[in-house]
C-alpha cells in the first residue's frame, strides 16, 4: 500500500514539474522575439502598447495615408487628455515598410535580392543585430544610405565589415550604412527569414529617390518606376512597390485596448483589406486561449495579405505557445484529480478529522503548560530552607 502511494506522490510531483517546465518554454518563446518586445522596452511600466497592421494591396495604403493616420492618433491621445509631447520618450512612435526586389552591384559581383522600403522608425520596431556601421533614419531628407544583410555583403564584397563601401542600384550609387545578422530564428525556412535581404528607404524601392553618390564623382539620378528592370538588365522593385504592406504603432496607454481601438477607428478601411494585431499582448494567457479557439480558422488566409517574415514567424511562434498550454493544462489535470480526491476524503471524514484535531489541540495545549511550567521552574528555583539544630 505504502509502495502504491509514493508512487502517486512521485507521478504527481512529476506532473507538476512538466507543467512549471512548458510554462517556462512558453513564457520564453515570446521574449526570444524582439519584434514583439518593443513596449516593454519603451516603458517598464506597461504605458505603451505596440500594434502592428497588415494591409492587402487592395488597400492601397501609402506614406501619405500614413501622415494622416498619424494625426488622427494623435488627436486621439489628445482626446484622451493625454501629453503627445516628446519629453522623455514619444507618446507615439511609428514606422511603415513595403516589400519588393531590388538588385545591387558592387566592383566584383551582383545580387538580386528581397528589399523592404521603410520610413519612421523601423529599426527601433526591428533591432537587426549590427555586424558593422549603423542603421539609417527613415526620415534622413537625403534617403541615400542602404543596410545590406550579412548574405548580402559577402556576395557583394566578400566581407561583413563593409559599412562605408558603396553599392549601384540602376546606375545609382549609395552608401552602404551598416550590414545586419540575418535575421534567424526557429521556422525560419518556412518564414522565408534567411533570404538575402537589403534594407532601403521607401522612396528608393517607391522609384521617386532623387539620391546623389554621396560625395562620389557622379550627377544626381532620378530612379525609374517600381517594377522595372535597372540599365544592366536587373530588378527594380515590384509593380505593387508603392503600397505599403505593414504599418507598426507604438502609443501611450491610458487604459486596456485604447491604442488598438484608436488605430482600428482611425484605419477607416474595409476590414477584409487588413489584419491588426496588439504585439504587446499576443503572448498573454487570454490571447492564447484565443489562438486555441481560432487555431484551424487561423490558417486560412481570406484576406490576400501576404505577412512579413517577422510576422510569419510570431505567428508559428504563437501556435507553438499555444500547443504548450494545451501540455501544460494535460500535465496539470493529474494533480487537480489528485487534490480533488484528496478534498473528498477530507470531506467524508470531515467528523473523525475534526474529533482527531480537537484531541491533538488538547494535547499539544497539556504538554505545552508543563513545558511552561518547567521553564518557569528553572527561571525562579525554590531556594532550598536549612534548618539548624540546636
Amino acid at each position: 500500500m505504502k509502495v502504491k502511494q509514493y508512487r502517486k506522490i512521485l507521478l504527481l510531483v512529476l506532473m507538476i514539474c512538466a507543467a512549471i517546465l512548458f510554462g517556462c518554454v512558453e513564457r520564453a518563446l515570446g521574449r526570444q522575439l524582439s519584434t514583439q518586445q518593443i513596449a516593454s522596452e519603451w516603458s517598464a511600466e506597461d504605458s505603451y502598447a505596440q500594434i502592428s497592421c497588415f494591409f492587402s494591396k487592395d488597400a492601397a495604403v501609402t506614406k501619405d495615408y500614413v501622415i494622416q493616420l498619424e494625426q488622427k492618433l494623435k488627436t486621439a491621445l489628445q482626446e484622451a487628455s493625454e501629453d503627445t509631447s516628446d519629453v522623455n520618450g514619444r507618446t507615439l512612435v511609428d514606422c511603415y515598410s513595403t516589400k519588393g526586389e531590388l538588385t545591387l552591384y558592387s566592383d566584383r559581383a551582383s545580387i538580386t535580392a528581397r528589399a523592404f522600403g521603410v520610413g519612421g522608425d523601423f529599426f527601433t520596431f526591428h533591432p537587426l543585430k549590427l555586424l558593422s556601421g549603423s542603421y539609417f533614419d527613415g526620415e534622413d531628407l537625403n534617403k541615400d544610405g542602404v543596410v545590406i544583410d550579412e548574405n548580402v555583403a559577402w556576395q557583394l564584397f566578400g566581407s561583413n565589415n563593409v559599412a562605408g563601401m558603396y553599392v549601384e542600384i540602376n546606375g545609382v550609387q549609395y552608401p552602404v550604412r551598416g550590414v545586419v545578422k540575418s535575421d534567424k530564428g526557429y521556422f525560419s525556412d518556412a518564414a522565408d527569414e534567411e533570404a538575402a535581404t537589403v534594407y532601403v528607404s521607401y522612396e528608393i524601392l517607391e522609384g521617386r529617390s532623387d539620391s546623389s553618390t554621396g560625395g562620389m564623382d557622379s550627377v544626381a539620378t532620378s530612379t525609374p518606376a517600381a517594377g522595372t528592370t535597372d540599365s544592366k538588365g536587373g530588378s527594380y522593385g515590384q509593380s505593387a512597390g508603392t503600397t505599403l504592406d505593414s504599418y507598426e504603432l507604438l502609443i501611450k496607454n491610458p487604459v486596456q485596448k485604447f491604442g488598438f481601438n484608436a488605430l482600428k477607428e482611425a484605419l477607416g478601411l474595409d476590414k477584409s483589406s487588413y489584419e491588426i494585431v496588439e504585439n504587446s499582448s499576443r503572448f498573454g494567457l487570454m490571447n492564447r486561449f484565443t489562438v486555441l479557439r481560432n487555431f484551424g480558422i487561423r490558417s486560412m488566409n481570406t484576406k490576400n495579405i501576404v505577412f512579413p517574415y517577422w510576422e510569419n514567424r510570431a505567428r508559428a511562434y504563437e501556435d507553438l505557445a499555444a500547443l504548450l498550454l494545451i501540455l501544460e493544462l494535460l500535465c496539470l489535470v493529474y494533480p487537480v484529480i489528485f487534490a480533488a480526491g484528496k478534498i473528498h476524503w477530507l470531506w467524508k471524514h470531515k467528523t473523525e478529522i475534526r474529533q482527531k484535531l480537537v484531541q491533538w489541540i488538547k494535547v499539544f495545549v497539556k504538554e505545552l503548560r508543563i513545558w511552561m511550567k518547567h521553564v518557569k521552574a528553572e527561571e525562579h528555583p525554590v531556594k532550598k530552607q536549612w534548618h539548624w539544630k540546636k
